[in-house]
This record gives structure tokens, C-alpha cells and sequence, in this order.
């Protein structure tokens, strides 16, 4: 009857002092890779920084080669990144034992806006991020002053983004006066005249219909009564 307790009392010391050792161990372990020269910043992994750039993105995080690995301000980072216009999202973490990793999303851009400076983008949420030349696949947003773009662009972008694949690749350019004056104009020098971005997806599939005809220019702004213009 005695021998059981101490049995288990033994055994449990034992896990404890394992435990303790392991703390140990990991505590000099970090306490090496805080205060001495080893796991130094010496490589920076950038990934999706296409727009960006790479060198652009590592600027941003204010980390500098050098630097120890165990004390590079992840968040902060992060932070500083995130607040360059073309990042959507980002993630810095430590890859030891002397990588910095830096993964980053971009804003997809949907339209862009020629002004005075160059051509200003806009991600498919409709938010300006920079002034660039637009990547393949933008489509220009033209009629109206740039100054009132912003305004119309997300309209725009509702009528891009409810369109058929097969017309939405035919399209490069909306000349919109307004928000509800929008037309859509598509290589071969064909015009879908849309209006507004009211009943987007039906107007998407009358444009799809009336596309299959000869005429050139079409209205679907009633899409249940698409007219030739």
C-alpha cells in the first residue's frame, strides 16, 4: 500500500524535472539567438510582390539586413507594409536562422482613369491605389472629368463584374458621363450602351445575347428589350 504512492510520486518528478530542463534548454536557446551575433538578417523572401516589387516591399518594412532575427518587429512590419497602395493584405514572419519572409496580397485593379500624372488605378473594389501603367486586363474608365471617376468607377466596376466571361474580355474601355450613362465599348468596334448598374446581371446576359446579331451598337438598358442603336 505504501509502495504505489511513492511509485506515482516518483514518476510525476520526473516529468517535472524533464519539463524544467526543456524550459531551460528553450530559454538559453533564445537568450543565444537574442543577444549574440547568430541568426542575423541576412535574406529577405518576398512573395507576391508583383505590382509592388520586391525591393519596394522590403523598404516599406523597415527591416535592414543585419539585423537580429529574434528581434525584427514582425507586426510592426507588417503594419508599414500594409500601408503601401498596393497591398491588400501581408504576413512577415521569422525564417530561421536568418530569413526574413514577407508574403503579400495586391489589390486586384479593375479600371483605370487617364489624368495629367499618368494613369491613375483602381482595385476591383473600386478604391484608387497609384498612379502606373495599367497591367493587362484593366479596363479604361473615360467621359467624365477624373475628378468625379471615384464616383463613378464602383457603378462600372458592378456592370464589369456581373457581365459573361466571354463579353467581359471583349470589353476595354466604359465611357461614362455619369453613373447612369454608362457604355460599354468592346473590340471590333462594337458599343453595348448599359446605363446604369441597376439589374447589372440581366443587362449582362442581354448584352451576351445581342452580341451573337450583326448591329454593332446595341441598348440594353431595359435588358428584357434590348434595342439596335
Amino acid at each position: 500500500m505504501t509502495k504505489s504512492p511513492r511509485f506515482r510520486w516518483s514518476t510525476g518528478t520526473g516529468v517535472l524535472v524533464v519539463l524544467a530542463t526543456s524550459a531551460v534548454v528553450a530559454l538559453l536557446a533564445w537568450i543565444i539567438l537574442w543577444f549574440t551575433p547568430a541568426a542575423e538578417v541576412r535574406d529577405f523572401e518576398v512573395i507576391g510582390a508583383d505590382n509592388s516589387g520586391a525591393e519596394s516591399v522590403i523598404e516599406a518594412s523597415g527591416i535592414s539586413e543585419g539585423e537580429k532575427l529574434a528581434r525584427i518587429p514582425t507586426e510592426d512590419a507588417a503594419r508599414a507594409i500594409a500601408a503601401e497602395p498596393w497591398i491588400e493584405r501581408v504576413t512577415v514572419d521569422r525564417s530561421w536562422p536568418s530569413t526574413v519572409k514577407i508574403e503579400v496580397q495586391e489589390h486586384a485593379v479593375g479600371l483605370f482613369v487617364r489624368t495629367p500624372d499618368g494613369e491613375l488605378l483602381y482595385s476591383t473594389d473600386g478604391v484608387p491605389l497609384v498612379v502606373a501603367p495599367p497591367p493587362e486586363g484593366a479596363v479604361e474608365l473615360a467621359g467624365m472629368d477624373p475628378e468625379e471617376a471615384e464616383n463613378v468607377a464602383p457603378e462600372a466596376l458592378e456592370v464589369l463584374e456581373a457581365l459573361p466571361e466571354e463579353v467581359r474580355h471583349q470589353v476595354f474601355l466604359v465611357d461614362a458621363p455619369g453613373p447612369r450613362d454608362m457604355t460599354l465599348v468592346l473590340h471590333g468596334d462594337r458599343t453595348v450602351y448599359v446605363g446604369s448598374s441597376d439589374n447589372a446581371r440581366e443587362k449582362g446576359l442581354a448584352a451576351r445575347a445581342v452580341l451573337t446579331r450583326e448591329e454593332p451598337h446595341w441598348n440594353v438598358s431595359d435588358p428584357e428589350r434590348p434595342a439596335s442603336r
